[in-house]
C-alpha cells in the first residue's frame, strides 16, 4: 500500500513568504516607474503649457499690449506679491480674454499670472515677466541696444547740374570740404568714412502706447512651477524677447 505525503503548513508558509521577498523589488519597481511616469507626465504638460501660451504672445498680442505693472503683484490668491509681472493692455483689438485664460487668469484683472489646473488635479502656477529695453536720446550704450554701421558715404549722393552722379572719379575737387574720393590714395590705402553707433531714437522708433516710449524690444521671461503628487517642486523658466513689428 502506497503513503502518500502530504504538504504541511509550515511549507507552505515557508513558500509563501520565499515569493513576498521575491515580489519585492517588483513592488518597489513598480511604485518607481508610477511616481516617475507621474513625473514625466507634469514635465510634458508644462513644457505644452509654456510653448503654447509663449507662440500665442509672440504672434498673436500686440507688442504695446505688454506693458510692466504698475507695482507688485500677488498671485491670485493674494500671496507671493512680485515685480515686473505683465499687465496685458487692450491695444490694437485682440483676444485679451482667451489669453489671459490660457494662463488660468479668472481673477477679472489683466495681470499675466495664473493657475492651471491638469486632468489629475495638479495645480500649475503661471507668470509673466515683461522687461522694456529703454530708448534715450542721446544714446545709452549701457542700458539699451545699440546699431553700429557704416554711413553711407556723402560722395554717393553728390550730382552735376544735369542731375547725374559725380562721385565716381579719382579727383578729390568734386568732394565737400575735408571729403576725400571714395578713390583718394592715402599711402596704400582707400579712405573710408568711420563708423557710428545709433540707438532706436535716432533710428526713427515710433512713440509707443501705454507708456512703452519709444520702446522697439521687450525682453520675456515665463515660468511654470508646481508641486508633484510627491511633494517635490518643480518649474519650468523660458527666457524670450519681442520685438516691435506691428
Amino acid at each position: 500500500m502506497n503513503k502518500r505525503r502530504g504538504t504541511t503548513l509550515l511549507e507552505i508558509m515557508s513558500a509563501l513568504l520565499i515569493l513576498a521577498f521575491a515580489f519585492l523589488p517588483l513592488i518597489g519597481v513598480i511604485g518607481t516607474s508610477s511616481s516617475d511616469s507621474d513625473v514625466a507626465n507634469s514635465q510634458v504638460f508644462a513644457q505644452t503649457t509654456a510653448r503654447n501660451i509663449l507662440d500665442t504672445l509672440l504672434e498673436d498680442v500686440p507688442f504695446n499690449s505688454i506693458i510692466p505693472a504698475a507695482g507688485l503683484v500677488p498671485d491670485l490668491d493674494g500671496t507671493n506679491p512680485q515685480n515686473d509681472i505683465a499687465e496685458i493692455s487692450n491695444f490694437g483689438g485682440f483676444d485679451r480674454t482667451g489669453f489671459l485664460g490660457m494662463l488660468g487668469n479668472s481673477g477679472g484683472d489683466n495681470y499675466a499670472r495664473g493657475n492651471i489646473t491638469d486632468e489629475r488635479g495638479i495645480v500649475y502656477k503661471t507668470r509673466i515677466y515683461v522687461f522694456p529695453i529703454p530708448v534715450s536720446n542721446p544714446l545709452n550704450k549701457a542700458s539699451e541696444m545699440a546699431f553700429t554701421c557704416l554711413p553711407r558715404p556723402i560722395y554717393e549722393n553728390q550730382v552735376d547740374a544735369n542731375g547725374q552722379n559725380i562721385w565716381y572719379t579719382y579727383s578729390d575737387p568734386y568732394m565737400p570740404s575735408n571729403v576725400l574720393s571714395p578713390y583718394h590714395e592715402d599711402g596704400n590705402r582707400v579712405v573710408q568714412p568711420a563708423t557710428t553707433t545709433l540707438g532706436a531714437y535716432e533710428l526713427g522708433a515710433e512713440e509707443g502706447a501705454a507708456g512703452n516710449d519709444r520702446c522697439v524690444m521687450k525682453k520675456i521671461l515665463f515660468k511654470i512651477f508646481w508641486q508633484n503628487r510627491s511633494g517635490h517642486e518643480r518649474a519650468i523658466e523660458l527666457f524670450t524677447m519681442k520685438a516691435n513689428l506691428d
